[in-house]
């Protein structure tokens, strides 16, 4: 059985470094994207490419806790190191959906703010029925009844 948790363990490591090539990368480009005025934008440790890297950093230690955790042998080590290697999978692909949509949200957003503005004209004022209430036709059925048997109706 360690065999197989070794050859998951093997797997997931592939796919989290590619995931963190990828996170990185993704932080990066939205790290560079041009939001306009770029004088008044501060960079620190919340920049997205240095909370990007934090993050990836964070991710590995557990990562690497995880798998430790699955090499020993007792079961409940075992069963935390799953967890941990689980948890830590998710995060990675929440990290990725949540920065594509970040960086879809800002593409967008510059699109928008590209586009000039046009004059709205005011919209007419609705139309008031001067018909009496009592002069409105009335259907005998219910007007779901009405669809139905027009639509149920063959030619």
């Amino acid at each position: 059985m360690n065999e197989i948790l070794l050859l998951i363990l093997a797997i997931g490591g592939v796919f989290s470094f590619a995931c963190s090539v990828a996170l990185l990368s993704l932080g990066t480009i939205i790290d560079r994207f041009p939001l306009g005025d770029e004088s008044k934008r501060k960079r620190s440790l919340s920049s997205p490419i240095e909370s990007t890297r934090i993050a990836i950093g964070i991710y590995w230690l557990l990562f690497l806790i995880g798998a430790y955790a699955i090499v020993q042998d007792s079961i409940y080590s075992l069963i935390l190191g799953i967890t941990a290697l689980f948890a830590d999978v998710l995060f990675m692909f929440t990290a990725l959906v949540l920065s594509f949509a970040v960086l879809h949200a800002m593409r967008r957003r510059k699109v928008v703010v590209d586009t000039p503005v046009l004059q709205a004209t005011p919209m007419p004022a609705p139309e008031v029925s001067t018909t009496p209430a009592s002069q409105k036709k009335r259907y005998r059925q219910p007007v779901s009844n009405f669809m139905i048997s027009a639509l149920m109706k063959r030619d």
